[in-house]
């Protein structure tokens, strides 16, 4: 669907999902022109679940998170998306940032958060 040196986009299309797999840190365009495409497709095919693998995941920075927040989330909450799901392990460095993330999706979506795709 979607692939650069920092992120893969999938359409799991038997979960109606799209999978976002950060492969290493990124900013600006390279950080945000994935999620401006998965956009796109998820309006195109009505997908209702968003999934963050966050294996590879790095915290952003405050320009993008400020993007996320601002312009990236509204577009999710406006969308068809109904479940976000982040791929994290117990002990990952990130889990503070997505403990935080899931408190305030939650007002507009049903958070999961699993260690493997297959738990989803």
């Amino acid at each position: 669907m979607y692939n650069t040196p920092y992120c893969r986009l999938n359409h799991l299309k038997e979960k109606n999902a799209i999978l976002c797999q950060w492969k290493q840190f990124c900013k600006g365009n390279d950080y945000r022109d994935p999620l401006k495409y998965a956009v796109k497709e998820i309006e195109k095919h009505q997908i209702n679940t968003w999934i963050t693998d966050t294996t590879h995941g790095f915290e952003s920075t405050e320009a993008d998170t400020k993007w996320l927040l601002e312009e990236f989330v509204p577009s999710m909450i406006n969308s068809s998306i109904k479940k976000v799901v982040f791929i994290i392990a117990d002990d990952s460095p990130l889990m503070g940032e997505i403990k935080g993330q899931e408190v305030a999706l939650s007002a507009y979506f049903e958070v999961v958060l699993v260690e493997h795709l297959s738990w989803f």
